[in-house]
């Protein structure tokens, strides 16, 4: 019998570390660099989705199909992200494509941890209401491969798009969110050419190499699951990966300022956590 979401379904320490070993050695998956009770609250949350009663049943499900590793993974990161989040940040955005970006001849962008795109399709909407008309590249990642296809649709529930309409007002108060998509039924799909100049990818951003240097990388939100340490490994990839002078962008709930290196990162804006590389 499948346990109702009420039911409490706890995990030990013990069975927390049991299961993300049986993943490492099955699927070449690391959680270390996890923090752990993060972690484990999204270990509880994907025994409710998928209809667990207990670890020892997801245990053998992911050593038994090889295939569901997949699924398993796409709950494990989902992200917080929404259209035009922390209007404050767009805002500045569009200031500097409209001022000290503008003379860039081509903009290379890296959205690190895209989720299922609304970031990216904001960023696309707010290059085209600024004064910017040189060439943009843009790289949008994530570990989430159903996230990715979700990105590439851009097909949202009309219950989101209300929400992100109503945060859009605040980086414009003029205009409609309503211009951007076309409505069917229950579903918002995004006009697509707001995203002819992203290529969006399967990447961990924690293992994978990055090859390519970028003015602006977007990793927000991301970073709140992961340990100091690996923080600090990400904080010298973004900053190796940035060309001189580059933007970096955390999250709101990325409260990661202490853990800044000041030899490396001057603070742009505070208030919309943009970073500069020196």
């Amino acid at each position: 019998m499948n346990k109702s979401e009420s039911t409490t379904i706890t995990v030990s320490d013990e069975e927390l570390k049991s299961l993300t070993d049986a993943i490492h050695k099955r699927h070449g998956i690391d959680f270390s660099c996890y923090e752990p009770k993060s972690l484990k609250r999204r270990v509880v949350r994907a025994l409710h989705i998928f209809q667990f009663n207990s670890i020892h049943e997801l245990w053998v499900k992911i050593l038994r199909d090889h295939a569901f590793i997949y699924p398993f993974m796409d709950e494990i990161s989902v992200g917080l992200t929404s259209m035009f989040r922390d209007p404050i940040l767009w805002k500045r955005m569009r200031s500097l494509l409209n001022n000290e970006l503008s003379e860039k001849k081509q903009l290379s962008v890296w959205h690190a941890g895209c989720s299922t795109g609304e970031e990216v399709y904001t960023m696309g909407i707010v290059l085209r209401e600024s004064s910017f008309t040189n060439t943009c590249c843009a790289w949008a990642t994530d570990i989430s491969n159903q996230s990715i296809e979700t990105a590439r649709r851009g097909e949202y529930h009309m219950m989101k798009l209300n929400e992100y309409d109503q945060n859009y007002r605040e980086f414009n108060p003029v205009s409609s969110l309503t211009k951007y998509y076309s409505e069917r039924e229950d579903v918002a799909t995004m006009d697509g050419s707001l995203i002819r100049h992203v290529k969006f990818e399967h990447h961990n951003v924690i293992r994978d190499s990055v090859s390519m240097k970028f003015d602006i990388i977007f990793c927000r939100n991301v970073m709140i699951y992961f340990d100091n340490n690996t923080k600090f490994k990400l904080f010298e990839k973004f900053y190796e990966s940035l060309n001189p002078g580059g933007l970096f962008i955390i999250g709101f709930y990325d409260a990661i300022l202490p853990l800044v290196d000041e030899r490396k990162f001057m603070v742009l804006d505070l208030n919309a956590k943009i970073f500069q590389k020196i």
